[in-house]
């Protein structure tokens, strides 16, 4: 996508955001360990943010990692880890279509897909099905970020747009 696109009612605004280089990083062992660990968000459900406050490393599964930010620190931090045989990244760009979700009835938006306080407690993002869509979903400020798989990034915003939430 080349721009973003966005989807508001006052209750709940959805921001399609443009992404660049994403890159996953499977470990090759679980849990982490050593010099690997390191500036890592090795917690589950760790995130890393770059110096805006945007997610750029998101600890969204065992032994995975998705980096949708392109920084030096994190490509960096990829790099080393690939380097000494931790695991190996993986360039996923294209596969992930990134949403802002923010408005006073996002939380209530996601809760008709899954219940996202029970998920996200103790979690600052986690691997989830909304809407039938295969996503990861972080909670920032006052509203959340979400990657959904780019086949179901359309239905992912339809499910969205339809809707009806008071603000």
């Amino acid at each position: 996508m080349s721009g973003a696109r966005q989807i508001s009612d006052n209750a709940v605004e959805l921001v399609e955001r443009p992404l660049g280089r994403v890159l996953e990083f499977i470990a090759f062992h679980f849990p982490p360990e050593g010099a690997f660990v390191v500036g890592w968000p090795a917690a589950p459900g760790a995130v890393r943010h770059d110096a805006q406050g945007r997610p750029a490393l998101l600890h969204f599964a065992p032994a995975r990692w998705l980096a949708p930010a392109s920084c030096p620190q994190i490509a960096a931090l990829v790099a080393a880890a690939e380097e000494s045989a931790a695991g190996t990244a993986v360039d996923v760009t294209g596969k992930w279509r990134e949403f802002a979700l923010g408005g006073p009835a996002a939380t209530r938006a996601l809760a008709s897909a899954l219940n996202v306080e029970v998920v996200l407690e103790g979690r600052e993002c986690a691997a989830v099905v909304l809407f039938d869509c295969p996503c990861v979903l972080a909670r920032v400020g006052g509203g959340y970020v979400v990657w959904v798989r780019s086949s179901f990034a359309d239905d992912f915003a339809a499910a969205i747009r339809s809707l009806r939430l008071p603000g």
